[in-house]
């Protein structure tokens, strides 16, 4: 996904609707080459205990998974935002280290903000990594480990390589956060849960062929949606309409600002 735009976006929620109404449709002339003739609606009293033991099932499963996606989400968006905030503090910081040092940490903190914002953000769904952020990140423990001693600027030296720490340590999750985390088994269980649910709606009888059509093409496009929306937010970097580089681009600017004095 992670070439996913907004085209790509679309055109798969289009493809979900389809398939989904689809398989409703599906269902309902399976029910009618199945069952014969004479069955009618006295059939759904029958049908009813089991769509309703499924059904619970089911939603409970599904509600389920579609919490913990979020949670995850909300997680990955908090580490990512979090990682770009300790950039913004870390050029802060070296106001107060000398002007050489102050220049060289404040160009890596440039290029590992501009690193991650372009290339790398283009490339981690796919696991890839900008070898430019990660020298970035090796090259500033270097300029702070070459310095000489200094008691008025050690204090400041000491907080900015916690802050260092810290970034490599959201840099890390973030990577981590790429990773879907909902297992091809519960997939397998949601995806087949949500057949049989479509498919008891078409083997229920109504008066109208239309309605019924109509009644089970809704559900199914219901259970389609909250399915793509599960996988949606267990790719949370795959498409514009997910997390965004808009936290680095703003570290950017109040890099601007800082230098400007701001």
């Amino acid at each position: 996904m992670g070439e996913f735009g907004a085209l790509g976006f679309w055109l798969l929620l289009a493809a979900i609707v389809a398939v989904s109404i689809t398989l409703a449709v599906g269902m309902i002339k399976l029910a009618d080459r199945t069952l014969s003739d004479s069955v009618g609606q006295n059939q759904n009293s029958a049908l009813a205990p089991f769509l309703t033991c499924v059904a619970l099932v089911f939603g409970a499963l599904l509600g389920f998974t579609v919490v913990v996606a979020w949670e995850q989400f909300s997680s990955a968006e908090a580490h990512v935002t979090h990682e770009a905030s300790t950039l913004t503090t870390m050029y802060r910081q070296t106001v107060a280290m000398p002007a050489p040092e102050q220049a060289q940490l404040r160009r890596l903190l440039r290029q590992y903000a501009d690193a991650v914002k372009g290339p790398e953000w283009d490339r981690q769904e796919d696991g890839g990594t900008s070898n430019t952020a990660r020298a970035a990140i090796t090259q500033m423990y270097r300029v702070l480990g070459n310095q000489q001693p200094d008691d008025t600027s050690s204090q400041i030296k000491g907080e900015f390589v916690g802050q260092l720490t810290v970034l490599v340590s959201d840099r890390n999750q973030r990577f981590l956060d790429t990773r879907p985390r909902i297992p091809g088994v519960l997939w397998s269980a949601l995806l087949f849960g949500a057949v049989v649910v479509v498919g008891i709606c078409g083997f229920m009888r109504l008066d109208s062929r239309h309605g019924h059509v109509i009644l089970s093409s809704a559900v199914a496009v219901l259970l389609g949606l909250l399915l793509f929306l599960v996988f949606w937010l267990d790719h949370p970097f795959g498409t514009q309409r997910g997390i965004t580089s808009q936290p680095f681009e703003q570290a950017l600017t109040v890099f601007d600002a800082v230098d400007q004095g701001t």
